[in-house]
């Protein structure tokens, strides 16, 4: 248990209190009453994998490959088999994010656009993530929001006009998720059970691999911080900016109403509720760049960053901005206990412990600074010893952190005699112990590992949950729909899973708003189940 105390005097600075839950008011108990009522239909529960097989050749975007089709898996797996896959699919949310959720439909009805006001007047929670799942792109990526619609219209930016009266056609909120719903969307997640034709390697291309592959497992769609557009997204949250956190914008406690008298009392207001309900959600200072700035003047520690809860990025590119490390820490959990506490769960249901393979989300094209890496599986590290405290983990064995670039330090405390003798130089691991816990603790370890490669020797026989890095605005595969398969995390688990056709709410019934699942500090609840409790 000393490298754990190593770790909670390493991220002190940033995680030295615990994240209150937020309050429910009476408007947003109101909001999650009318989810008390939803039900999940019987349809998402019996749909067949000939029906799947309809959706999929309605689908507007034609599949770059087939050999992950359900047309093709058909003659070889057992119709059981599939009908699990497709009915094991659901919508996965943190009770944090069901809130917010919530609140971003109050503030959008007191502070919205004449455009969005329309759109969000009677809209439930439950139809507002069936929103996000539907409308987004086909693709979305790049730092210029290149995209593909599933109209097949291509094209690239406008998006930040979505919900303004500015919006164009064929981007407009009608059909597409506005800037701001990307930035909730990017908190919701979608999880399942799926084959796998392939061990995932990010080169695999969709070609069937008949050895060391995992039959199947567990895959959940995760969603990391993007940093390619400023003042919009975890930018607003997790970087401060002389530019952009200013009262202008929102920032600050004091002072908005005596900037710029010329703009409109509605927009300085949308803006600073905009900037409360979002510091309320992280629970973290309104401040400004001014503010920032003065607490942070020569404390700066270039040798660990990951240390620090305010870090200055060398980054000319983003006018050097000053990095929440606090922030990204509650931004890292979310991620970090659905995961943990969803393959607990899954892991339970099916009688077995979980083998938990991570990879790094957000840490690859939307990375701003090497020391996110850090701080990503400090994050991890942290919940799961809490986690493991509070005996929420009790069916995870297992948790692998696979190709994630950290720098040498946190390698360190990977570091132990065993792994020191093995012959694999990236593998290395460290046990934290709970006398509770069926096994004694649970096994942390960074090795790289393709994501459904079989599990052998000591793991034979545990249940394989792993993550993907999918996009807030994007079907999962994203670029994979532009027909590029080796580029990201994304495409190679849509070449190697069911996630294109199975993740997909055009194709599977499954992924809809009131087959959510709620997940949070008393385990897994459905939507009603939740909202009952909470009302």
């Amino acid at each position: 248990m000393e490298c754990i105390k190593d770790i909670r005097r390493t991220i002190s600075n940033w995680c030295k209190e615990e994240w209150p839950y937020p309050v429910i008011n009476d408007e947003i108990k109101e909001l999650l009453q009318q989810c008390t009522s939803v039900t999940i239909g019987d349809d998402d529960k019996m749909t067949t994998p000939d029906e799947i097989i309809k959706k999929s050749q309605a689908f507007p975007v034609p599949f770059p490959i087939e050999t992950v089709r359900m047309h093709e898996l058909k003659n070889q797996i057992p119709l059981n088999t599939l009908r699990k896959n497709i009915s094991s699919t659901y919508p996965l949310i943190h009770e944090r994010v069901l809130i917010l959720m919530a609140k971003f439909l109050s503030y959008k009805r007191h502070y919205g656009t004449s455009v969005e006001k329309q759109l969000y007047e009677n809209m439930s929670v439950c139809e507002l993530i069936d929103r996000i799942l539907k409308k987004r792109a086909a693709s979305f990526l790049g730092p210029y929001d290149k995209y593909k619609l599933l109209t097949g219209e291509e094209g690239a930016s406008g998006w930040e006009e979505i919900g303004t009266t500015h919006e164009k056609p064929p981007l407009t909120l009608e059909h597409c998720l506005s800037y701001d719903e990307m930035k909730l969307s990017a908190l919701v997640y979608l999880s399942g059970y799926t084959l796998c034709i392939n061990n995932g390697a990010r080169s695999n291309g969709g070609v069937v691999q008949e050895e060391d592959v995992e039959d199947q497992a567990v895959i959940i769609g995760v969603i990391g911080p993007r940093f390619h557009r400023r003042g919009k997204m975890e930018y607003e949250d997790i970087l401060v900016t002389e530019e952009q956190n200013i009262p202008k914008n929102g920032y600050g406690i004091k002072g908005w109403r005596l900037v710029d008298v010329f703009r409109s009392k509605d927009a300085r207001e949308r803006n600073l509720m905009w900037r409360r309900m979002w510091a309320e959600f992280y629970d973290i200072e309104n401040n400004t760049f001014e503010d920032i700035s003065r607490q942070t003047k020569g404390k700066q520690d270039e040798q660990k960053p990951y240390e620090q809860r305010f870090y200055t990025i060398q980054n000319l590119k983003y006018t050097y901005p000053i990095f929440d490390n606090q922030a990204y820490y509650r931004r890292i959990t979310i991620i970090a206990e659905s995961t943990l506490l969803e393959a607990d769960h899954r892991a339970r249901e099916a009688g077995k412990m979980a083998f938990v393979n991570v990879v790094g989300c957000g840490l690859g094209a939307w990375l701003i600074s090497p020391h996110q890496a850090d701080v990503y599986v400090l994050s991890f590290l942290e919940r799961v010893s809490a986690m493991l405290s509070a005996r929420a983990l009790d069916h995870v064995a297992d948790v692998n952190f696979a190709y994630i670039k950290t720098g040498q330090d946190v390698q360190d405390i990977f570091s132990s005699k065993e792994a020191a003798n093995d012959k694999s130089p990236s593998r290395s691991w460290f046990f934290i112990e709970n006398k509770e816990h069926p096994n004694g603790g649970i096994n942390v370890q960074m090795q790289n590992r393709e994501p459904s490669s079989r599990l052998g020797g000591a793991h034979a026989g545990k249940l394989l949950v792993m993550t993907y890095p999918w996009d807030s605005n994007a079907h999962p595969g994203n670029e994979w729909w532009f027909g590029s398969l080796m580029t990201s995390g994304d495409p190679a688990a849509a070449c190697s899973t069911q996630v294109a056709e199975l993740h997909n709410a055009h194709i599977n019934p499954a992924v809809s708003g009131h087959n959510v699942r709620v997940i949070g500090r008393h385990g897994l609840k459905t939507l009603s189940e939740y909202c009952l409790a909470h009302t």
